[in-house]
């Protein structure tokens, strides 16, 4: 547990009605009300078990939407070599024949590389330069 610290501090008077009104409504006492209200405003999370409870929940719906997509900045499916030569071609065909924008269109389709990787313009030009890749795109391009 954290060493507290007695502070002293000046309120308007057209605020300590409603804050003592506040305070009463909560079932705290004043202390542990202007606790939580710092930590609010600090936007940081409260000692008490509701609040880590919530942070725990929070991270837990985090952690399963990550799952249920895939895994964070992964594409959502898995290599498709057909899928991956049409996207390449046609972006090269548009006179884009540009790793990076090859590699962040790949990624924008959701396809995953043959590793199951994002895809980034290095991956990409390793891709396109193994024979089998190099000869079905140029055969699709011309």
């Amino acid at each position: 547990m954290s060493k507290s610290l007695s502070v002293t501090f000046r309120m308007p008077a057209e605020l300590v009605e409603s804050f003592a009104t506040a305070v009463s409504g909560s079932g705290i006492d004043k202390t542990a009300w202007i606790v939580e209200a710092v930590r609010q405003k600090l936007n940081q999370p409260g000692n008490d078990t509701d609040s880590r409870l919530l942070a725990l929940v929070e991270r837990m719906e985090t952690a399963a939407a990550a799952l249920s997509g895939g895994k964070q900045g992964i594409p959502p499916h898995p290599y498709n070599e057909a899928a991956v030569l049409q996207i390449v071609a046609a972006t090269i065909r548009e006179g884009l024949d540009n790793g990076r924008i090859i590699a962040e269109r790949l990624n924008d389709a959701g396809y995953q590389t043959k590793m199951g990787k994002a895809w980034d313009k290095d991956i990409y030009s390793a891709w396109k330069r193994q024979g089998s890749n190099a000869d079905k795109l140029r055969s699709i391009l011309d």
